[in-house]
């Protein structure tokens, strides 16, 4: 029973992971400067609100705006509720978060709150505090409709979000996973049989 679960537990940890994407931006163009990210609407499947701005770190004072790569996400100014949205759905496993270096007020906690497609409160992290170096918030979110990102006051980044699609079918790269699993069990069962 105990190998049972180990196999069951590593093909679905293995499933999973094949429909993760990190979004790290590092496929737009910053230019030096920090810019709204509504041109690029949708981006990566999402609707980014207007407030949202996309930099890289040669923006004066945010050379560690990057988690990975050198683009970031940056609040807009006085915006106190950012949303990312989709008509799909979408899984959100969490984000790194930051405070840049840039003069001026850094957010000292970040707050990320889902809803479903009818507006329901799927569930929130809480406010977690951040800093100067980045912190990965842990969110865990299914099948949401569009994520708020609130902060106390002042500015932070944010880098690779690990976002999937919420689809209720699974890939076939999935299938694929699930049977090796339980090919795996069916041998050790098979061999545990055998007469010695």
């Amino acid at each position: 029973m105990k190998i049972f679960l180990t196999v069951l537990g590593a093909s679905i940890v293995l499933a999973s992971a094949a429909h993760a994407t990190v979004l790290n931006f590092d496929d737009l163009e910053a230019g030096g400067k920090l810019a709204s990210i509504a041109p690029h609407n949708p981006y990566a499947g999402l609707a980014w609100s207007s407030s949202w701005y996309l930099g890289d770190t040669a923006v004066a004072g945010y050379g560690n705006g990057a988690h990975s790569g050198t683009n970031f996400l940056t609040n807009g100014y006085g915006v106190n509720n950012l949303a990312i949205a989709s008509t799909t759905g979408f899984d959100f496993g969490g984000g790194w978060f930051a405070t840049p270096a840039t003069n001026g007020a850094h957010a000292s906690w970040i707050n990320i709150s889902a809803y479903d497609s009818a507006g329901l409160l799927i569930g929130s992290t809480g406010n977690l505090a951040i800093g100067a170096s980045y912190t990965f918030i842990a969110a865990n979110f299914s099948n949401v409709a569009r994520l708020n990102i609130a902060r106390d006051k002042g500015w932070f980044v944010m880098d690779d979000l690990s976002i999937a699609s919420a689809s209720a079918v699974p890939e076939p790269g999935s299938f694929a996973l699930t049977a090796l699993g339980c090919a795996t069990l069916a041998a050790l069962r098979w061999r545990r049989k055998m007469p010695a």
